[in-house]
């Protein structure tokens, strides 16, 4: 299922922002078990294509829970030892869902961000990627 992560987890996290109760309930089951079935690297990189940006508040909600759940597989060591541009990518995002207007979304964004502070260069990219205005 890895070739598909990004389609499915674009039409799920649309989904998300449907109205009805039980399509977003539905779209959130699938979503847990496309996040525990596949590459927890590309599960990040579909989830925060797709749904960290949206508009929608839900879809954003439901995309950092999974996100969450991706992280902590894949540990604090291996997420911030990538290239600069992908932890750069990853440290904006994470800091973006910690200020995110929705509770929820800051509460997963906050535990993100406590799962990378483990890293012993963790302020340091926090403070080469991220504006003081931010921080």
């Amino acid at each position: 299922m890895d070739h598909e992560v990004d389609e499915v987890a674009h039409v799920l996290l649309q989904k998300m922002g449907d109205t009805s109760e039980f399509i977003q309930k539905a779209a959130d089951e699938s979503l847990e078990v496309m996040v525990g079935s596949v590459t927890p690297a590309r599960a990040m990189t579909a989830l925060m294509a797709s749904g960290v940006q949206h508009r929608n508040v839900l879809v954003r909600k439901c995309a950092a829970k999974h996100l969450l759940t991706a992280m902590e597989r894949i540990g604090a060591e291996k997420l911030l030892s990538g290239t600069p541009s992908s932890t750069e990518l990853l440290v904006r995002t994470l800091v973006k869902l910690a200020q995110d207007c929705h509770q929820d979304t800051r509460c997963y964004g906050r535990k993100m961000l406590s799962i990378l502070m483990s890293h012993k260069n963790f302020h340091k990219y926090l403070k080469q990627f991220v504006p003081s205005r931010d921080l």
